[in-house]
């Protein structure tokens, strides 16, 4: 995978921001605030994928096809 590095990372901050609006439920935050890290992790989600969709398939994935 070329964007492995990159990708990891994404999932990562991801996974930070999980744990982050867990913590916020458990206190109460505001939704205001618990609505702008779920926009922030929504975004990081998608470059994500773009990052998988750049990635050639090969034979052996399904549905996959050389390139």
């Amino acid at each position: 995978m070329r964007y492995r590095d990159i990708v990891i990372n994404h999932v990562d901050v991801l996974e930070s921001q999980l744990k982050t609006l867990r913590r916020m439920v458990q206190r109460g935050e505001s939704v205001k605030s618990f609505l702008e890290t779920l926009d922030q992790a929504d975004d990081r989600l998608s470059k994500v994928k773009e990052f998988v969709m750049l990635e050639p398939k090969n034979a052996e994935e399904v549905g996959g096809r050389m390139q």
